[in-house]
């Protein structure tokens, strides 16, 4: 029972490590990459770049992936999670009192 527990742990943590992703697939014939859909460089193909809004992107003759640097969807009793856009990390602040963090560092 305890393997089971693990085992269903495990996975959890595994999903929601890898957060929010998405593909879009480039038009036939795209000849020179990929543009980044936020600020819209142009990207070789085979490349990968982090961009402004916390996206790991890559490009691939096919495809252009992006996925949030940040992990999935997290949440505390009693505080709000935010996305610090100059880390990419969750900071935590308190539900109700946003000008104070839930956890002193």
């Amino acid at each position: 029972m305890k393997i089971l527990l693990s085992l269903i742990i495990l996975c959890t943590l595994v999903a929601l490590s890898y957060g929010e992703c998405f593909l879009k697939h480039l038009q036939p014939g795209t000849q020179d990459g990929c543009i980044d859909p936020y600020d819209k460089s142009e990207h070789p193909f085979g490349s990968k770049w982090n961009t402004a809004k916390c996206m790991e992107c890559s490009c691939n003759p096919d495809i252009l992936q992006c996925c949030t640097t940040y992990g999935g969807v997290v949440s505390v009793p009693g505080c709000a999670a935010v996305v610090d856009p100059k880390t990419c990390k969750y900071k935590f602040y308190k539900a109700d009192d946003p000008s104070k963090p839930c956890f002193k560092l």
